[in-house]
């Protein structure tokens, strides 16, 4: 498979997955406080998730490793259903936590899976390839799927939702996680047509040899993330990232319902979350020119962007008018996408082919711990005193976690894959 290729096929499974989580976005929050949840409940089923994403990530990506990405991944898409349809009856604080149970084991499921075949088939493809521009142009389409699917998201409850809000213990929200379940058995077919993977179409006693190396991979990889410093590095500026994004995430709906004064407007809502996705494309697609204005100084960049992500969020925190919200808002998420792609190239190019999901899923594990700390204490914050306060700390988190690119070593070589 060439590389121009693979790289169209890697794109339209990565838009169409988080597509349908972009139809989620503009209305998770504003689904659960309709079913009953404050603030604080919500911050804890979201640490929930982070916390399930924790303990199965590390286990998950090795089962990638050993018995093959394509495969780990169909497994994702089951359990994101089986979300999906607890979310869709639940009325409680309990049974909405199951379905967050799933959602994590889900995340951590797919986590650092279709990356890690795209990255192996590239390098199969052109060891000398440009990675980083590779996962530039994925990441200006990725972005725009989210940005898709986040606006039909903000639509759907003031159209299709009309209709589901009249059947029996449903509502208006309904609407989004229905969709959502019809897309996801939709994916399960394309990605089983679509995706080759050599590790996936092993023969039974393949899988069997796999499972057997599944702790030594886990062991291995471990003591790889923590011995390489580099490796070390990019994963705790993933965990500030986790921590001061987390607080974003959980508050913009409700701040954004503040300022407005109410949630009717839900395509206000479905809007800011398109156009979120839409600045990062934007940052993903200057990213390369960017980098290369820069010598390719790849850590340079990625310091930079990450301090002004920093500074964008506190007067994000400061806006009291609707459009300057939604501007800084906006802009914080385009510096998020300038960095997307040279972290990217940097790590991948760091780990060994053997080992590479399991260390994808270790960064991710360190960026869902920081989830947790963020979404647990910023919630608190935000229930104790104030929405601007909690993003005031997020902002300082943000800021400080440049110092993570500032120190990592000169990159002279790449790992032999």
């Amino acid at each position: 498979m060439k590389n121009k290729n693979l790289i169209r096929i890697f794109t339209f499974n990565q838009s169409f997955h988080w597509f349908m989580t972009g139809l989620m976005i503009p209305i998770l929050t504003l689904l659960l406080l309709k079913k009953g949840l404050d603030l604080f409940q919500i911050g804890i089923a979201l640490g929930l998730y982070s916390g399930i994403v924790i303990l199965f990530e590390l286990p998950t990506g090795g089962l990638a490793d050993s018995i093959g990405r394509k495969r780990v991944y169909l497994i994702s898409l089951v359990a994101s259903i089986t979300a999906m349809t607890f979310l869709l009856f639940a009325r409680s604080f309990i049974t909405l936590s199951t379905g967050f149970v799933f959602m994590g084991i889900a995340r951590a499921l797919s986590s650092g899976t279709m990356d890690a075949w795209f990255v192996d088939e590239f390098r199969k493809n052109d060891i000398n390839g440009n990675l980083q521009a590779a996962f530039a142009k994925v990441g200006i389409f990725i972005p725009l799927g989210l940005g898709a699917g986040a606006i039909l998201g903000g639509v759907l409850p003031m159209s299709l939702g009309k209709m589901t809000a009249r059947l029996p213990n449903f509502d208006i929200y309904s609407a989004n996680i229905l969709v959502v379940l019809f897309l996801g058995i939709l994916q399960i077919y394309l990605t089983s047509k679509l995706i080759h993977d050599p590790r996936s179409e092993a023969s039974h006693s393949g899988i069997l040899n796999g499972l057997k190396e599944f702790p030594r991979v886990i062991s291995d990889s471990i003591q790889y993330g923590f011995k390489n410093r580099i490796v070390l590095l990019l994963a705790l500026s993933t965990g500030a990232w986790g921590l001061g994004i987390s607080g974003v995430e959980l508050l913009w709906q409700p701040q954004t319902k503040i300022i407005l004064g109410s949630d009717s407007q839900t395509w206000i809502f479905g809007l800011m979350s398109a156009g979120y996705f839409v600045a990062s494309a934007l940052g993903s697609f200057i990213a390369s020119p960017l980098c290369k204005f820069f010598n390719n100084n790849y850590q340079g960049v990625l310091a930079g962007a990450r301090f002004l992500m920093g500074g964008t969020l506190f007067i994000l925190a400061l806006q009291a008018e609707i459009i300057g919200f939604i501007g800084f808002y906006w802009g914080l998420f385009i510096f998020n996408g300038i960095m997307n792609s040279p972290h990217a190239a940097i790590f991948n190019d760091n780990i060994p082919e053997e080992q590479r999901s399991t260390l994808l899923s270790f960064e991710s594990v360190v960026m869902q711990m920081g989830g947790v700390l963020g979404s647990i204490g910023l919630g608190y914050l935000s229930q104790s005193f104030s929405i601007a306060i909690a993003w005031f700390v997020g902002a300082g988190v943000l800021a400080f976690s440049s110092l993570f690119y500032i120190f990592l070593p000169k990159q002279t070589a790449k790992i032999p894959v």
